[in-house]
């Protein structure tokens, strides 16, 4: 085989796992090479993420096409996924006793969540502290507002931003370009460094729980998404599966929705997805498009109320559908980014902040396939979205 064909995301991938089984200790001496990996795409993030918004807005009515129609996906496919869970965690839940898990006090690590601090993650007060925070929501917002804007000035000053905001773009894909050529190198390290680390024991004393997220996750990735791409787009799913196993198996590795995005955007525009689709709908999905996040937190909310002896009622299953939907859009797209919300949920419910302990345990575990189903989300709307606008 050439060597060519070796070096590959997914034999570095098969490499991290085979070496993190074989010799764990080995782990901390490659972690540098996923650090350095994930720190080059984060550093793309905002600024093409700012460039490629703004550039598909300002010449034309996107917004309002492009932006609606994924909207409405996003909201659809995060009801179903949070429908599932729910009622997959309270099917494996039943047989599940009270108080099996001596579970110690725990705290987040974030402030608790606040209407003040939704409305904060939203809109943006100062541009400069939300390029340094890295909030991408805050990116997107002022991209929109600045594309808004320009279609207000004068013609000659207006193409000449979009200009300079396509040139822009044109050298950050370049720049992409050579970060990619270390991927197979960083999902190594990552991979390698993360599964050494990982505490096998603790995530497995509730099996129950484990088979209901892996069904969940495997009902709704590939069942719910496939068929809503068939029936949307009259196409076969497979080849876009195929097209796109880069930024799956890149958020696989850094459970990182906002680290993939550059990945996943290469890869559908590769596929065919046009440059405005991908620009608008992957920056909001990596925020706001959460479902492999809802229906992986609906589940974890059923299990700590029956751990807890707590009896969930249908209107309670309801709530925690519409509670979970709604956390998971607020949920940062970075690892370990939905502690403060899992912390608010609880409070919600009544139930003991202790058990906020049980997230921290196995959200080390599920939080690599659960931001695999988020991208994969974000990538079936984006190529129905374009396929959708393309037949007018």
């Amino acid at each position: 085989m050439p060597l060519r064909q070796l070096y590959s995301v997914p034999a570095g991938l098969l490499l991290g796992i085979a070496l993190a089984l074989l010799f764990p200790a080995g782990g901390v001496y490659v972690a540098w090479l996923g650090q350095i990996f994930v720190s080059l795409l984060k550093l793309l993030i905002l600024p093409l993420i700012l460039v490629s918004i703004y550039a598909s807005l300002a010449g034309g009515d996107d917004l309002r096409r492009i932006g609606g129609r994924t909207l409405v996906y996003y909201l659809l496919t995060s009801a179903v996924a949070a429908l599932i869970g729910t009622m997959l965690g309270l099917a494996f839940s039943q047989d599940l006793p009270a108080g099996l898990l001596n579970l110690e006090q725990a705290s987040p690590t974030t402030a608790p969540f606040s209407l003040d601090r939704l409305i904060g993650n939203f809109i943006p007060s100062n541009l400069f502290a939300s390029l340094t925070s890295g909030n991408v929501l805050h990116v997107v917002f002022v991209a929109v507002l600045a594309a808004a804007a320009s279609r207000r000035i004068a013609g000659h000053h207006r193409a000449l931003l979009l200009d300079g905001a396509q040139a822009l773009d044109a050298l950050l894909m370049q720049t992409l370009n050579w970060v990619l050529a270390l991927a197979p190198l960083g999902v190594f390290g990552l991979v390698y460094a993360g599964l050494a680390a990982m505490d096998w024991g603790g995530v497995f004393q509730l099996r129950s729980f484990v088979w209901a997220v892996a069904l969940a996750a495997a009902l709704h990735a590939a069942g719910v998404l496939p068929v809503l791409y068939r029936v949307r787009t009259r196409r076969p799913f497979l080849p876009l599966l195929v097209a796109c196993r880069e930024p799956l198996l890149t958020a696989l590795s850094t459970a990182s929705s906002n680290a993939t995005y550059p990945v996943s955007k290469r890869a559908l525009e590769a596929f065919g997805v046009s440059e405005r689709v991908t620009s608008l709908t992957l920056p909001i999905g990596a925020t706001l498009n959460m479902h492999g996040s809802a229906l992986y937190q609906s589940i974890l909310l059923i299990f700590m109320s029956q751990l807890a002896g707590v009896e969930v009622s249908a209107v309670q299953a309801l709530f925690i559908v519409l509670l979970t939907m709604a956390s998971s859009a607020g949920t940062a797209g970075i690892p370990g980014g939905g502690i403060a919300m899992m912390a608010f949920m609880l409070d919600l419910l009544g139930l003991p902040p202790t058990y906020l302990a049980l997230y921290l345990v196995v959200d080390r575990f599920f939080d690599y396939p659960i931001t695999a189903i988020n991208v994969w989300g974000d990538l079936v709307v984006a190529a129905i979205v374009d396929r959708e606008i393309k037949r007018g």
